[in-house]
């Protein structure tokens, strides 16, 4: 055997049993036979040229030989083990989850992401307004762009990149159509689209009408739309509004229906969120490339 040799598979074994103390729990763990667990464990035995745990029928426990690897193996795997990950990252790029109105103020950002760092391609992914985070949690985007305020347990909150005044989507046959400004206490007479329940409550409870008016009126609510062209068919038959943004138009429409400035709630913010624990650099980088071209409710670019 090379000695000098270094074995990553014998190294990671090494590491599982340290935390695990159990030869069935790092077998099963990294989907190892228990036999080849115990070969890869001695022929690193070997190799130092000492045994590193002390056995027994009943447990399994590092001896101080194997305390003094330990100290000297599991920062430098970590840190491989980064390396590996922040090399893979780079080469799938970064991927940027939008709810579908708002992808538009990613534009310059994106660009000056490009310019900067070209060999980082950025992917948008549209998340559905059913599962907001869900992508994001599960690792299929790196960061997000979503509406504020965020409430949710393991995200990080980025810059503000974005604020939209309110609109009203309202079917052009409706006598309220040609209204110059519609506001919240009128809702008590116009059935609103709601959220579906999967929404987050935060955002239920914010980018949404309350449930009574500033005077007390109960405001209708009718089922929720789990798409922008759902909820535009909805609006054109007549059947309710629907309260958004001036992104909405931007990239949705319907030749049934009209949009009409609204007051009375305020304008929705548009922030990047992320996982916590995700230390990937280039998700800082574009973060803070997005932070100095904050989109203002006049459409214009402020920079920062």
């Amino acid at each position: 055997m090379d000695t000098d040799r270094i074995d990553l598979n014998e190294l990671e074994i090494f590491l599982t049993l340290a935390e695990e103390l159990h030869f069935g729990r790092t077998a099963a763990r990294l989907g190892l036979s228990q036999p080849r667990v115990s070969q890869l464990l001695r022929a690193l035995e070997r190799r130092v040229g000492g045994l590193l745990f002390e056995r027994t029928s009943r447990r399994v426990t590092l001896n101080p030989l194997g305390e003094r690897l330990l100290r000297g193996v599991r920062p430098a795997f970590a840190e491989l083990q980064r390396a590996v990950a922040d090399t893979r990252s780079a080469a799938q790029g970064l991927r940027i989850g939008f709810l579908g109105p708002y992808v538009s103020t990613l534009t310059e950002p994106i660009a000056h992401h490009v310019a900067r760092f070209p060999d980082c391609p950025v992917e948008l992914v549209q998340v559905p307004w059913t599962d907001v985070f869900g992508a994001l949690y599960r690792s299929e985007i790196d960061l997000q762009l979503c509406l504020a305020p965020v409430e949710q347990p393991g995200l990080v909150i980025g810059p503000e990149i974005a604020t939209f005044p309110r609109l009203l989507a309202i079917a052009k046959t409706h006598p309220r159509a040609n209204s110059a400004v519609l506001t919240l206490e009128d809702l008590a007479d116009l059935p609103v689209i709601g959220p579906s329940p999967q929404v987050p409550p935060e955002l239920a409870r914010t980018f949404w009408p309350p449930a009574l008016t500033p005077t007390g009126r109960p405001i209708p609510r009718l089922p929720a739309a789990r798409t922008e062209p759902e909820m535009l068919g909805t609006v054109a038959n007549n059947r309710g509004v629907f309260l958004t943004t001036t992104a909405m138009p931007t990239h949705f429409s319907h030749p049934g229906v009209q949009f009409i400035p609204f007051t009375g709630m305020p304008d929705a913010r548009v922030v990047l969120v992320w996982r916590k624990g995700n230390d990937d650099s280039k998700i800082r980088d574009f973060a803070n490339l997005a932070a100095p071209y904050q989109l203002t409710p006049s459409g214009a670019r402020a920079h920062r």
